[in-house]
């Protein structure tokens, strides 16, 4: 007997390429793709990560903080988003909800792409939002829960997304305060 809150199997294969799609699109850079797969609007808690957090972020914006250059768009930061063992939930005919274990490694290289500057790997769950828009599945949303990090996360991010400037400098509310050699 099946559950009436699961996404039928068809349903599933449709979020679930667009689970896939948005790892991807992470990891490439690839931010046309990204584009593509979103609905019109999409809700943010990314608190744990840059401290961003948006109910009904317009699917633009959302593109332009993901490339930013100081987040996912540094072109000296690689990264790899796994997703594992996951639950899914049908909320309704329009809303497929998924959790989701994770691990995203992140490398950060030198400028000159020779040796690593810096590797951090974040370990937890990430909570997605399905919703469909004219009859097909969009990618809606994202919650990440942290569980831990490993290496120096701190220093692969720059600007609103890591805690050091590109000089090493901490980063605190916004200012630069020198961090102790």
């Amino acid at each position: 007997m099946g559950r009436s809150d699961r996404p039928t199997f068809e349903e599933y294969l449709d979020c679930n390429e667009l689970a896939f799609e948005w790892a991807r699109s992470y990891d490439e850079k690839d931010w046309d793709r990204l584009s593509r797969m979103l609905a019109p609007t999409v809700k943010v808690n990314y608190s744990g990560v840059n401290n961003s957090q948006a109910d009904d972020m317009p699917a633009a914006d959302f593109v332009a903080m993901m490339k930013n250059p100081l987040f996912l768009g540094d072109k000296n930061i690689d990264s790899q988003h796994m997703l594992g063992l996951a639950k899914w939930e049908k909320i309704s005919d329009t809303e497929i909800v998924s959790q989701h274990q994770s691990r995203a490694a992140h490398m950060r290289w030198n400028e000159g792409r020779d040796r690593i500057a810096a590797k951090g790997h974040g370990h937890g769950l990430v909570k997605m939002t399905y919703r469909k828009v004219d009859g097909e599945w969009k990618w809606a949303g994202i919650a990440t829960k942290v569980d831990f990090n490993e290496h120096e996360f701190e220093r692969v991010f720059v600007g609103s997304a890591g805690k050091f400037d590109k000089k090493g400098n901490l980063m605190e509310n916004g200012t630069e305060a020198a961090v102790a050699a």
